[in-house]
């Protein structure tokens, strides 16, 4: 549905999320109560789902922007629309995650919050980084040294 040609913010990706949130507000008692409330809806912990369970709102967060991004593309063609997969970055925000509390980034496969933002950074300021016809409404994300992209469906890091 979201990524559909006739995905709208006010039919399709704001009813989302309030599904999303009204699962989220409902369900603080426990997390397995969280997970089942959000796998009732559709919505499983996708790549979290192992290191961070409850980490749905991130991951949610993150496909509505990638959604609407697609979106504002597609109406809006003479405007540059993109997104960017910064990858694991090592910030307090993994830190929360159980598979990494406590753990130096060495430990970890995390990157640091400098080589995270590259591909932003990029996209931002190369003069030939996600311009042409195919650049508008990819995802974007850094793979051996390079910018590379890819449908909002797929990991660019893995293509």
């Amino acid at each position: 549905a979201l990524k559909s040609d006739d995905c709208t913010w006010d039919d399709t990706i704001s009813p989302l999320i309030t599904k999303c949130i009204s699962a989220y507000e409902t369900t603080e008692s426990s997390l397995e109560e969280r997970i089942a409330a959000f796998d009732k809806i559709s919505f499983p912990g996708g790549p979290f789902s192992d290191s961070a369970p409850d980490f749905h709102m991130y991951g949610l967060a993150k496909m509505f922007g990638d959604a609407y991004m697609l979106h504002v593309a597609k109406n809006y063609p003479k405007l540059r629309v993109t997104s960017v997969d910064p990858g694991l970055v090592y910030t307090d925000l993994i830190l929360k995650m159980p598979k990494y509390a406590g753990k130096e980034i060495g430990d970890t496969t995390a990157q640091t919050p400098e080589e995270g933002v590259e591909a932003t950074m990029r996209l931002l300021f190369d003069d030939e980084a996600g311009k042409g016809e195919d650049g508008s409404g990819k995802l974007y994300a850094m793979k051996d040294g390079k910018l590379v992209f890819s449908d909002i469906d797929k990991m660019p890091q893995k293509q």
